[in-house]
């Protein structure tokens, strides 16, 4: 009887504590998409749909945290006054808590910077809460993927 019972409790934690909820994935990912498409349509007001009142950003091309929504959008507006900007994202990885999610993984930014093509390798992290049965950005982290070094 007590394994029963202590199987069933294990059972029970195993599945509240389980990061991935795997019907509402597609969701998360959709986020990223809407992301993508958000930035490479140019409009700043697309962007910041996509983002919490209280979202917090530290970016690849930022020096400090934006901890304003305010800050965001000009960001924003700096990065999508460059001409061809597109996102290419390698790889994502979603994972599921409750009412937050997040998303990791590798994208290139590239775009057209006085005739010519830059290219940026970046990581990033997208912390996600579901308000209103949408997945907004919360908090998001963009780095630079460093160069190789071959010195050591």
């Amino acid at each position: 009887m007590k394994s029963s019972f202590f199987y069933g409790l294990f059972a029970a934690l195993v599945f509240i504590v389980s990061p991935v909820f795997a019907d509402q994935v597609p969701d998360v990912q959709k986020a990223l998409s809407d992301w993508k498409a958000a930035v490479e349509s140019g409009s700043v007001d697309n962007i910041m749909k996509l983002y919490d009142r209280n979202a917090h950003m530290i970016s690849t091309f930022a020096q400090a945290p934006m901890t304003k929504r305010e800050q965001i959008a000009e960001y924003f507006k700096k990065v999508v006054s460059n001409p061809n900007i597109k996102v290419d994202i390698q790889d994502s990885h979603p994972r599921i808590f409750g009412n937050m999610a997040i998303d990791s993984g590798r994208y290139t930014v590239s775009y057209t910077q006085e005739e010519e093509p830059i290219v940026i390798p970046a990581r990033f992290t997208f912390v996600y809460i579901l308000t209103g049965g949408k997945w907004m950005i919360i908090e998001q982290h963009s780095s630079r993927v460093p160069l190789p070094d071959d010195d050591k």
